[in-house]
């Protein structure tokens, strides 16, 4: 898991989603990026799934600390086998083609340290999907539906981007209904955040 908030982040919701659509058909390990250890044990695995929010168009700092690291030990200590390689990308923003750079990434190291990439999965409006009924994250469901048909028989494909299904306008409008109030919470309002270094006359 790549969030550093741990517990309540979408990160952590996908991965609960993932393990629990797995069930029986395998055995999970769910390691964290902000904690690198038991390497030995994260290469054990048969396919690894990195779940982690897009960061400025890539990936959080400690997801490529924990990258190197990862990349050190393999080195030091060639496994006996070639885990898969999986991503699952999700942002704030409405389009999950905005992750394509940051899975491009994680496809890089994989290829890199000798590992089959196999597909990526990027979750536009991530946070907010969570919130919606069944029929406005039909596409949400369906991308997440098809990355773990690819995962669970071990195949890989094109990379999968997906939005919520409603306009674009009515999701920007939903948002400002709702950071709106928070910056005026906390004593700010749109123009601080939208101008923070106003010009001198």
């Amino acid at each position: 898991m790549g969030s550093p908030k741990g517990r309540g982040s979408i990160s952590a919701h996908l991965i609960e989603e993932m393990t629990a659509a797995i069930g029986d058909e395998g055995e999970v390990f769910v390691f964290n990026a902000l904690r690198p250890e038991q390497f030995d044990k994260v290469l054990s695995c048969d396919r690894l799934v990195f779940v982690f929010p897009l960061y400025y168009d890539s990936l959080p700092s400690h997801v490529i600390s924990y990258l190197e690291q990862l990349d050190a030990f393999i080195k030091e200590y060639p496994p006996e086998k070639k885990p898969s390689v999986y991503a699952v990308c999700n942002l704030g923003f409405y389009e999950g083609y905005q992750t394509k750079w940051a899975l491009g990434r994680i496809q890089c190291w994989a290829e890199a340290v000798g590992f089959p990439w196999k597909v990526g999965l990027g979750v536009g409006a991530g946070p907010f999907t969570i919130h919606l009924p069944p029929e406005a994250r039909k596409k949400t469901d369906e991308g997440k539906k098809h990355f773990l048909q690819l995962f669970l028989s071990d195949t890989a494909g094109d990379n999968i981007y997906t939005e919520p299904d409603i306009p674009k306008e009515m999701f920007v409008e939903i948002a400002n209904a709702q950071w709106t109030p928070q910056l005026e919470a906390n004593g700010l309002t749109v123009d601080d955040v939208m101008n923070p270094h106003p010009r001198q006359n």
